[in-house]
């Protein structure tokens, strides 16, 4: 079969030129990973932005909560890059901010978001991998929305501040359909279950309120 090659830029954000290669009918996708010795804070951040302002397409954006998963637990990744694999999707593993430039990559559209909106949003992704099966869309807004409070009283998280939930139903259908797969989800409920003892506070008391919901 002969291999076609397509790739693609957003023309309205010249500044975050984002590169699709198509080789066959795999994707070829940027996973955004911190470099060594960096905390989770600027990869998440830039995965979150994409996430919410450019994905094109369901593998794309499926790749970006991929990389805030990990940007928050690295011993997700193998998981995540199988699972990525299985839908036909090749991670191009970008580190941030190192490589940002070369990458055409501008760092300062990330928006700033303290840790506790971090976890906040890293637990959302979480509930998303397993199934919601919700026939109406106010269904899964109300659920969400109970949701989302209940991790941000877990995390201490301050009203003053502002956090933007921006996937609709039909995104979080497409994050359970193509990352919610059997490995990943056993990984994550086994990571949730030893972090009884975590020495992050916040991070054990999140943990917890999800393992209530999801057992």
């Amino acid at each position: 079969m002969k291999k076609s090659t397509k790739e693609g830029r957003l023309a309205d954000d010249p500044n975050m030129q984002f590169k699709i290669k198509m080789i066959g009918f795999i994707t070829e996708c940027n996973f955004y990973i911190p470099n060594n010795g960096d905390d989770t804070g600027m990869t998440f951040r830039m995965a979150y932005y994409r996430a919410a302002k450019y994905s094109m397409n369901n593998k794309q954006f499926s790749t970006y909560v991929g990389s805030m998963l990990c940007s928050v637990v690295p011993a997700f990744r193998n998981f995540v890059e199988t699972t990525l694999n299985a839908i036909g999707v090749k991670p191009r593993f970008v580190s941030l901010s190192s490589q940002a430039h070369e990458n055409d990559i501008d760092i300062s559209n990330a928006p700033q978001l303290e840790w506790p909106s971090i976890l906040v949003m890293f637990g959302y992704c979480i509930l998303l991998l397993f199934k919601l099966d919700f026939k109406e869309t106010t269904s899964y807004d109300n659920y969400i929305s109970n949701c989302i409070r209940g991790l941000q009283t877990k995390v201490r998280w301050n009203p003053g501040n502002k956090l933007d939930i921006p996937f609709d139903a039909t995104k979080a259908k497409a994050v359970t359909t193509m990352l919610g797969s059997n490995d990943l989800c056993e990984t994550v409920k086994k990571f949730l279950r030893s972090t009884s003892h975590h020495p992050d506070r916040q991070i054990c008391d999140l943990c917890q309120y999800l393992s209530l919901i999801l057992y």
